[in-house]
This record gives C-alpha cells, sequence and structure tokens, in this order.
C-alpha cells in the first residue's frame, strides 16, 4: 500500500509543482498546453457550433448530435454571436459546467474504486482525477470530462442495475463513438444481454439528439469522417506533443529534421525497427487474445479486455496527441487489485503515466506568448521533452500486461467467475 500512496503523493506533488510555475511564470509549463491561448475552447469551439447552425456542414463535426445538444442546456446562446472566442469570454456558464463535471467524477471515481479498499481508493482517485490525462482534458475543456462521467458509470460498481449502466454507455459513445471498440469483448464472450441492451441504448440516444439537433445524420457523419481522414495534415511537432504511440515519434525520426538533428540516419532507422516491432508486437498480442477468447469466451474478463482494446487504439493506431483519451484505459487498470506482479508491474506504470511533469530536452519554442490562463504576456518554453519519449513506452508496458493478464484468462486453467459488466 506505500507505493501506490508514494506514488500518489508524487502525482499531486507535481501537480503542485506546476501550480507554483503558473503562479510564477504565469502559464501551466509542459506537458500541459503548448498554445497558451487555447485553454477552454475544446469546450467553445464546440459550443459555437451548439448555437448555429451548420455543425455538419461548415463545422465539419465527426461527432454524433449529443454534444450539441448537451451544450446547448448548458451555454448561452448569445453570447456566441461573434465566434467561439466571444463566447469563452462572455459565457462563464459553460466552463462552471464543465469544472461542476469535474468535481462529480472525482465523487463517482472514489466510489468506483472504494471496493479496493478506502486507501487504495483515496490513491487510484487522486491519480486518475489529478493525473495528466485528466487536467490535460480539463485545461481544453474537451467534452471526453463529460463523456468519461458516464463511462465511470457503465464500468464502475457505482450503479447495478443494468438498465442505467446500458444508457450510461450509449451516452459515452455518442460523446466519443470511438469507445464502441468496447462491444468486442461482449461479442466474443458472448454477453448478448448486455450487448444487445448497449446497442440499443446507443441508438436511441443517438436517435433523439438527432431528432432535436435536426442534423448529424448518418450521412452527414459519414461525409465529414471521410472528409477529416483525407484532408487531416499532421503536424510533426503538434503530433509528437502528447502522444501515446511511437507513430509520431517514428514519423519525426525518419523525416528531414531526424528528430531535430538528434540521431543519425542510422540511429534513426535502428530505433524505427525496434519501435515499430514493439508496435507489431502488441497487435498481435492482442489478435492472439481475441482468437483464444473467442473459443473460451466464458473465461473473458470484460472490464480487463475492455481496457486492452482500448489501449491497442492507443498504442498502435493513434496518429497524434490523444494523451486524454487514457483517463478511459486508466480507470480500467485501476479497478485491478494489487495483487500479483503482472497486475502491479500494470498499476505502476500506470501511475507513471499520471505524474503532470516533464523535463525539456531540447528547447523548440521560445519566446512572448499570451497566456489566457495567466491573463498576461509570458515568456513561454516548450520543446522535445522526456516525457514524449517514455510515455509511449510506458503505455506500452501496460499493454503488454493487459495482453499477458487477458491470455492467462482465456488460456489458463479455468478461473473463478469473470466479473460481469452487468
Amino acid at each position: 500500500m506505500w507505493a501506490e500512496g508514494f506514488f500518489a503523493c508524487a502525482v499531486l506533488g507535481a501537480g503542485a509543482w506546476a501550480g507554483w510555475r503558473f503562479f510564477t511564470s504565469g502559464y501551466l509549463p509542459q506537458p500541459f498546453l503548448y498554445d497558451l491561448n487555447y485553454p477552454l475552447m475544446g469546450l467553445y469551439d464546440t459550443a459555437y457550433w451548439a448555437n448555429h447552425a451548420g455543425a455538419y456542414g461548415p463545422g465539419r463535426s465527426i461527432y454524433p448530435p449529443l454534444s450539441f445538444v448537451f451544450l446547448r442546456l448548458v451555454t448561452r446562446g448569445a453570447c456566441y454571436a461573434l465566434g467561439p472566442a466571444a463566447g469563452r469570454r462572455c459565457d462563464g456558464s459553460a466552463a462552471w459546467a464543465m469544472l461542476g463535471v469535474y468535481f462529480l467524477n472525482i465523487l463517482l471515481v472514489y466510489r468506483a474504486f472504494r471496493p479496493q479498499g478506502r486507501a487504495a481508493a483515496l490513491c487510484r482517485t487522486t491519480a486518475v482525477c489529478l493525473g495528466l490525462p485528466m487536467l490535460y482534458g480539463l485545461e481544453c475543456a474537451n467534452l471526453i470530462i463529460v463523456s468519461f462521467t458516464v463511462f465511470v458509470l457503465a464500468f464502475g460498481a457505482v450503479v447495478r442495475w443494468a438498465p442505467p449502466r446500458w444508457l450510461a454507455l450509449g451516452l459515452a459513445i455518442n460523446f466519443k463513438p470511438y469507445l464502441m471498440v468496447v462491444w468486442l469483448p461482449s461479442i466474443l464472450g458472448r454477453r448478448w444481454r448486455w450487448l444487445a441492451g448497449t446497442v440499443v441504448a446507443t441508438g436511441l440516444v443517438y436517435l433523439l439528439t438527432w431528432a432535436l439537433q435536426g442534423s448529424g445524420s448518418p450521412g452527414n457523419l459519414g461525409g465529414d469522417l471521410l472528409l477529416y481522414a483525407i484532408v487531416i495534415s499532421h503536424n510533426a511537432w503538434s503530433d509528437v506533443y502528447y502522444a501515446t504511440s511511437y507513430w509520431p515519434l517514428i514519423h519525426l525520426m525518419t523525416g528531414p529534421s531526424r528528430l531535430f538533428g538528434l540521431v543519425t540516419a542510422g540511429q534513426a532507422g535502428a530505433w524505427v525497427s525496434l519501435l515499430t516491432l514493439l508496435i507489431r508486437g502488441a497487435q498481435i498480442g492482442v489478435a492472439a487474445c481475441l482468437v483464444a477468447g473467442a473459443r473460451r469466451p466464458a473465461a473473458i474478463d470484460t472490464r480487463r479486455f475492455c481496457a486492452m482494446i482500448l489501449a491497442l487504439v492507443l498504442t498502435t493506431l493513434a496518429p497524434g496527441q490523444s494523451g486524454y483519451v487514457q483517463i478511459f484505459v486508466f480507470f480500467l487498470v485501476f479497478l485491478e487489485p494489487w495483487r500479483r506482479p503482472l497486475q502491479i508491474a500494470v498499476l505502476l506504470a500506470t501511475y507513471l503515466l499520471c505524474i503532470p511533469a516533464d523535463h525539456i530536452l531540447l528547447r523548440l519554442i521560445h519566446g512572448p506568448a499570451w497566456s489566457y490562463l495567466g491573463g498576461r504576456e509570458v515568456t513561454a518554453d516548450f520543446g522535445l521533452s522526456v516525457g514524449q519519449l517514455i510515455r509511449p513506452g510506458l503505455l506500452l508496458i501496460v499493454q503488454y500486461g493487459l495482453i499477458a493478464l487477458n491470455l492467462r484468462d482465456v488460456v489458463g486453467p479455468p478461473p473463478r467467475a469473470a466479473p460481469e459488466p452487468a
């Protein structure tokens, strides 16, 4: 237990250090947002389209209508006549609503972790709710904060009756459609009641919010998603800034800059081969779990499989910044007991990924900038950092650990009754 307490204190200490840096320098240091004028704009950019027509035209949204319906309920439409930035200046109710949801998350997460023991629940709640992914999402005011609320209700031991949990997952998927991957373990495990309930709930939420929004048909969403896939252009520096996968770093090493001159062509080639091997190994490991799970569905631990599938998306498929999405994986991982070496290793790597601190190795941004949170002009420093090099590796440790745990479940001796999501 002392180890969990130590790492929870490390998360708190790093957060306090970031707060001290903000007080003295006027901005949050790396690994927080390097665009110092962007905080909260994830909320207000979306809120603008919630209060104007064209979310699936000029707005090119790739998300279902629930986000816009929700934001109309918590924003002041008149504030957005002159654009999202004007909304941020005028509409304090939206930010307060997001902050209220964040504090609700703290209570729900603690309740979900409480079966692990009071001390463990406190440490794990600290890591999840005061850790880097959640704070980064809060700084952006991304609706992942709201999606996480209902995700906890779906997978935590907060609600016992199945139908509300089906509805909660349906809401989470309508906020963040990539969460549909959590259906795969239910399909493999033949949990048809849970699967049917969540699919129906997802569909009903979508149909209702589509009707309320008046747009957001499957054709709208498909067209915007196709356009997004065609025209999206990734920026090497932006992608690597808070990446969960080594792919952005690989692209940076194989590009003209050769990791800003830090590696030779030969070194870059060796690193690319090693990192690609690790990524492919994770994909093969998950494929093996899926095959074994399909042959022995009763042995599947649904939550553990969901964590593995979500981690796979982040470690091997995500092309750019996606760090705050880790909160879904971390929540599921922290439901693991502190019991065996493999579980402990996964939990320790997750704690390390929650620490909101970094060290710049090569300064790439240095100069004056307007800090929205600080409310003044500051001199900002951001660059290639230790965290950008090791965080994807730590997440791969979590990924490989989850692969091993799931293989043990579906290949090893018959387990005790696997936890059911409903």
